[in-house]
């Protein structure tokens, strides 16, 4: 009994650290900043999967750990497209070994869409993609009945879509206002 209500505190606890990781990030404006609160965010997910014993989970979050932990090492160019090529295929694997049906196509085109915004690499398409990414898997996360993740999720794309808005859309036309008012 005592185990597993030490068990649960560690799951809601890793699970809180990611999460706060995650929305902190969406709203930083440099790259590598963003990037190293991203690959915690995915280390905190990794040890909640594991400590919950959903394997499958640990698997597709330690790639996204090992993405996430490569592309923070291109701050200041794009990563070869080879590793992008690679990341897909490695995900496209994993998603046919744990495949439960047509339902598990949400998770992956998701995870397929932030891959490719992390790979990008400028961080308004980041939380663009973290965005438009994780909305397959508030379908996923509501379809699957896990309503804590749904709600972690939510507010993940809320605070990439809050960070889009303030810093990308905003912050730009702050900045053309005051270049224009300089001159």
């Amino acid at each position: 009994m005592e185990s597993s209500i030490l068990t649960f505190i560690l799951e809601q606890a890793f699970g809180i650290f990611a999460l706060i990781c995650t929305v902190v990030s969406m709203q930083l404006k440099k790259k590598r900043t963003l990037m190293i609160y991203q690959t915690a965010s995915e280390a905190f997910a990794v040890a909640q999967y594991f400590v919950k014993g959903a394997i499958t989970g640990s698997f597709m979050t330690i790639v996204a750990f090992i993405r996430d932990l490569v592309l923070t090492k291109f701050d200041k160019k794009r990563a070869p497209l080879c590793f992008l090529i690679l990341l897909y295929t490695v995900m496209t694997i994993l998603v046919i070994i744990s495949w439960s049906g047509p339902l598990s196509l949400l998770p992956f085109i998701g995870s397929l869409i932030f891959a490719w915004s992390l790979w990008y690499g400028e961080v308004k398409w980041i939380r663009l993609g973290d965005a438009v990414g994780n909305s397959p898997y508030l379908v996923y996360t509501l379809l699957t009945g896990n309503y804590a993740l749904f709600a972690m999720t939510l507010l993940e794309v809320i605070s990439a879509a809050v960070g889009f808005i303030r810093i990308d859309i905003l912050g730009k036309k702050k900045k053309k206002a005051t270049r224009k008012r300089k001159k």
